[in-house]
């Protein structure tokens, strides 16, 4: 909440506001800040009715049916078959956290005068990436980024109400919409408080993953006996 309000997060060094612990992967930060936004999209789809094994994470796209190169070495985050939007076609998903400002806390190039313009070259970049999924027809690709402080690519944000209306499709008239809009809410808040939790980690931890940015003193045991 500190660092959504522009106050400072942290009382010592020089990283006060967590700007460079958000644009450096340093004791890859990026890469756990990205495995726990993947969690809370692989906790959506299976709600959805999506199946998503161990084997679809982190799948690589050599061993899909999309013809590559047997050498290639691109991997998707997860794959999803079994979701009866996009045609039917199994979800070929990459997920990706970007932050508008740079380590200095200064506007990236094209952030500052379009809105979601990071999300849009991702997106762009992602279809020139996997070309072949698109070219082939054999699985949608979805580009699922999102930005730190909480923009989402168009690509998600036209996803999660199409997940919603397909998982209701099969109940009463009088409930498909309720139940719907509920799904859409919950949907989005998983996503939504997996993405902050993500940031917060990153934020309000050192270059370990488990090293608290700002804490009390320790007490050694010796001093403890001369209370």
């Amino acid at each position: 909440m500190r660092r959504r309000l522009g106050i400072a997060v942290s009382f010592e060094g020089p990283d006060a506001h967590g700007h460079a612990s958000l644009a450096t992967n340093l004791g890859a930060r990026m890469n756990a800040r990205h495995t726990e936004y993947n969690a809370a999209w692989r906790q959506v789809m299976t709600e959805a009715g999506g199946s998503i094994p161990d084997r679809n994470m982190e799948r690589m796209l050599r061993n899909t049916y999309v013809p590559v190169n047997p050498a290639d070495t691109r991997r998707l985050d997860f794959v999803v078959p079994g979701l009866n939007v996009a045609r039917g076609l199994p979800l070929f998903c990459d997920g990706t956290v970007l932050t508008p400002l740079s380590a200095a806390g200064q506007a990236r190039p094209g952030t500052s005068n379009s809105a979601g313009g990071l999300l849009d070259a991702a997106t762009r970049q992602n279809n020139l990436t996997y070309h072949e999924v698109v070219d082939s027809g054999l699985g949608a690709l979805y580009c699922l980024g999102a930005e730190v402080f909480g923009r989402m690519s168009t690509q998600a944000i036209e996803l999660l109400p199409a997940l919603a209306r397909e998982r209701s499709r099969g109940l009463h008239p009088r409930l498909r919409r309720g139940t719907a809009l509920g799904l859409l809410h919950r949907w989005s808040g998983i996503v939504s408080i997996g993405l902050q939790r993500a940031v917060a980690h990153i934020v309000a931890r050192d270059t370990g993953a488990d090293l608290p940015r700002t804490q009390l003193p320790l007490v050694c045991s010796a001093d403890l006996a001369t209370f």
